[in-house]
């Protein structure tokens, strides 16, 4: 929903953007902490409910983010294809090999979803950034972000 709501912002047009996850209940609605948090932004969550990712979404994506290591390994490992796709967000705040991954603050304390958020939007800032500029994220990234 962030992502969403920067591209959005920063007024570009020919960007699609999903979400689904590895490990959710399909159906679910969003953590109420983090309805919360991007109420006070001004972005609604009405129409949002949990989805897992499939086959399709890693073939329509252009690009699928990530929030940790294990997520990429597991998705590499489900889908073998999808390896040149999947990114972390971490990389988009750093471009350090050992960047550290954004942990999902669910039931964690009040901090662990501020770090978490804070994370998430220097990330989204920097994607619209790059996408703005005209610099490729990853090599074949052209329209279409997938993030889990």
């Amino acid at each position: 929903m962030l992502l969403k709501n920067e591209v959005a912002l920063a007024g570009i047009k020919n960007i699609s953007v999903l979400s689904a996850g590895i490990f959710v209940y399909p159906g679910n609605p969003p953590d109420p902490k983090m309805v919360d948090y991007l109420s006070k932004m001004g972005i609604t969550t009405a129409d949002h409910h949990a989805r897992q990712i499939s086959k399709k979404d890693i073939e329509w994506a252009d690009l699928i983010l990530v929030m940790e290591k294990d997520h990429a390994i597991r998705l590499k490992n489900k889908w073998p294809d999808a390896e040149a796709k999947v990114e972390r967000l971490g990389n988009l705040i750093s471009q350090d090999q050992n960047v550290d991954d954004i942990i999902d603050p669910f039931g964690r304390s009040p901090y662990h979803y501020r770090l978490a958020q804070s994370q998430i939007i220097l990330a989204t800032k920097s994607l619209v950034r790059r996408l703005i500029s005209g610099q490729e994220v990853i090599e074949n990234a052209e329209n279409q972000i997938h993030s889990s």
